[in-house]
């Protein structure tokens, strides 16, 4: 993953996606350790996005947003944008 500025309490997680045989590139994007996004890294040559990055599924205020970015900078800096995004709650172990 290149580097990435990410905003307060976000952090990234590379993973594979199984959208194609073998799986695409792609990362989960916590605030503050809840999943808010899911996103790859497009690896097609169609419409000349190869390269760039969409929004597969969003949680919360970003579900049933679907989009590219040019960067995944700018893939985190859009979701960083979203006030609503929630904040984890603390646990108590039981």
């Amino acid at each position: 993953m290149d580097d990435v500025t990410l905003g307060h309490d976000f952090s990234l997680t590379d993973i594979r996606v199984a959208t194609v045989e073998g799986g695409e590139a792609g990362v989960l994007v916590l605030k503050s350790n809840l999943l808010v996004a899911v996103l790859t890294q497009i690896d097609e040559e169609t419409y000349a996005t190869k390269g760039k990055w969409f929004l597969e599924t969003g949680f919360g205020p970003l579900s049933g947003q679907h989009r590219n970015f040019n960067s995944l900078e700018e893939a985190v800096a859009w979701i960083g944008q979203d006030g609503d995004l929630p904040t984890a709650r603390s646990t108590v172990d039981r």
